[in-house]
């Protein structure tokens, strides 16, 4: 069983120009998020997912320097370019992030690399974390099948193709001791979410990964650092995006079912909450 640990970056961002690249404390946003992909324990590889477009070749440099696998694929199809990755390098599964998180929970990721190894969930899934630490989990064979599934080949928002208990053998990570739940944003959009990052980072050795725990430690001393990116808000996906998902996919079930077995992939559905303390 190989499982990897995919990085999706690219540099295409309006809100923020190429802000995986911007510096936080000596390092970039990209190099932070390679350094904590690299302390995932059980993981066989970090790979950097980018895309075929010229401006992302840059990123090259950053896999080359921090001594991990690159692969570039599809521009605007994600769930085709991950799945191309995981074929390339030979890996069942992969543990995923994408490149303007530099504070995910490195803790989690391990529990749920261990829980893919005991149980071989199809698509497992982090909850009540900030938004920027959550990671997915998703088996290879499965992502074959949601690839054979979608029509469209913008896949930008493609977890509602996944997230099927229904359909798949989906399992949440649910971490019940959190002090900030997922109305905090500890990820990279605005210039707001910069300002928030750079402070954090401040209160560290430039060559330390802080943990989770450290970083709400600091927040929990510097309550007021939470207002510097409080105005932002999420983007929710439009309804009548999910409403489209949910037709594709709903059309091409029996399709799906004749190719899983073809490809040799049992489909289990079921759904199962792992709960954790940090």
């Amino acid at each position: 069983m190989k499982i990897g640990f995919f990085i999706t970056a690219r540099l295409k961002s309006s809100r923020l120009k190429q802000k995986i690249l911007l510096d936080i404390n000596g390092k970039s946003v990209l190099d932070r998020v390679i350094e904590r992909a690299k302390k995932v324990e059980g993981v066989d590889g970090v790979v950097l997912c980018t895309s075929i477009n010229s401006q992302d070749s840059v990123l090259y440099n950053n896999a080359i320097s921090n001594n991990i696998q690159f692969f570039a694929g599809s521009e605007d199809d994600v769930l085709e370019r991950l799945l191309a990755a995981a074929k390339y390098y030979g890996y069942d599964a992969f543990v995923s992030i994408t490149a303007d998180n530099p504070l995910f929970s490195i803790y989690a990721s391990n529990i749920m690399v261990d829980m893919y190894k005991r149980n071989q969930h199809d698509f497992i899934i982090t909850k009540g974390l900030p938004i920027g630490c959550n990671t997915y989990l998703v088996d290879t064979k499965t992502l074959r099948v949601v690839n054979f599934m979608k029509k469209h080949s913008d896949t930008e928002v493609w977890g509602p193709f996944i997230n099927r208990s229904d359909f798949f053998n989906v399992a949440d990570l649910q971490v019940d001791n959190s002090p900030f739940k997922d109305n905090i944003r500890i990820t990279l959009d605005y210039p707001e979410d910069y300002k928030f990052l750079r402070n954090i980072f401040s209160n560290f050795n430039p060559e330390s990964i802080p943990s989770l725990i450290d970083v709400f430690d600091i927040l929990k001393t510097k309550p007021e650092l939470l207002k510097i990116n409080s105005s932002r808000k999420q983007l929710a996906v439009p309804i009548e995006v999910l409403a489209e998902i949910d037709k594709e996919f709903e059309s091409n079930k029996a399709k799906a079912k004749k190719f899983a077995k073809e490809i040799d992939k049992t489909l289990n559905p079921n759904y199962y909450i792992e709960r954790i303390e940090m």
